[in-house]
């Protein structure tokens, strides 16, 4: 059965986005194979779950048909610390009648990231 490996983002700024992910997710740069264009891996738990390519751009990541990247977390204070720690915007909601929160953290270049815990 299929299952979601990674997420790859386009960035202008590889440390401002790095540092960014590391805030919000705890994400460790890590092993990339020598591809001919620059970027990075960034791993969560041993797998490499994010994949920056370093590109030109003029303009913000335009919003288009990825709105966000959702990742899970148990714990609500972790989540928000998190969150408020990177210095972004962000909102709170909930999924209606399923017992999770969510937090939208609206980062560096337009990215948006969702992080879910259970209340």
């Amino acid at each position: 059965m299929p299952r979601l490996d990674h997420v790859n983002i386009h960035t202008r700024d590889a440390a401002v986005m790095i540092d960014f992910l590391k805030t919000l997710l705890g994400v460790e740069e890590g092993y990339r194979p020598p591809f001919d264009m620059p970027g990075h891996w960034l791993y969560l738990e041993g797998h490499p779950a994010i994949h920056l390519n370093v590109v030109e751009r003029q303009a913000e990541f335009p919003q288009g048909m990825l709105n966000h990247a959702a990742f899970a977390f148990y714990d609500r204070d972790d989540a928000m610390r998190r969150a408020q720690a990177t210095g972004f915007r962000l909102e709170s909601d909930e999924i209606p009648g399923s017992g999770i929160g969510q937090i939208f953290v609206y980062g560096p270049e337009g990215i948006r990231i969702e992080l879910q815990y259970r209340q």
